[in-house]
């Protein structure tokens, strides 16, 4: 039995195709994986790194939440001086506690923003 060398031929590039494809295709689940561990890793920074802005968000909403109340504490001290005061006279001069507590309360903002106590 002769071998028809046309035939041989045809068989050698149908071997050589299926050989490209296979290859090409184990190469394509190689970068698969390559990309499903670098997400991985990615993913595990990320959760890292949320855990740290956790931390410094927790800080910052309690430093916040420490802040609010002073001030409320501040705005309830003005609204209670302006409350028991007397309407104001027709010259529309300010009362001297009101005066003094805003006063204050520049002195205060002035040391704190220079690392000094105003009391």
């Amino acid at each position: 039995m002769v071998l028809n060398s046309p035939l041989i031929g045809y068989v050698a590039a149908a071997a050589l195709i299926v050989g490209v494809g296979a290859g090409w295709k184990v190469r394509d689940w190689q970068c698969d994986a390559a990309y499903a561990a670098a997400l991985e890793k990615a993913e595990k920074q990320r959760q890292e790194r949320q855990g740290k802005i956790d931390e410094i968000s927790s800080s910052y909403e309690q430093q916040r939440n420490q802040a609010d109340m002073v001030v409320a504490g501040t705005r309830q001290t003005i609204r209670e001086i302006y409350r028991d005061l007397p309407d104001a006279p027709a010259d529309c001069a300010p009362d001297a506690r009101v005066i003094g507590l805003l006063q204050g309360g520049v002195d205060n903002a002035n040391a704190s923003a220079s690392s000094k106590s105003g009391k």
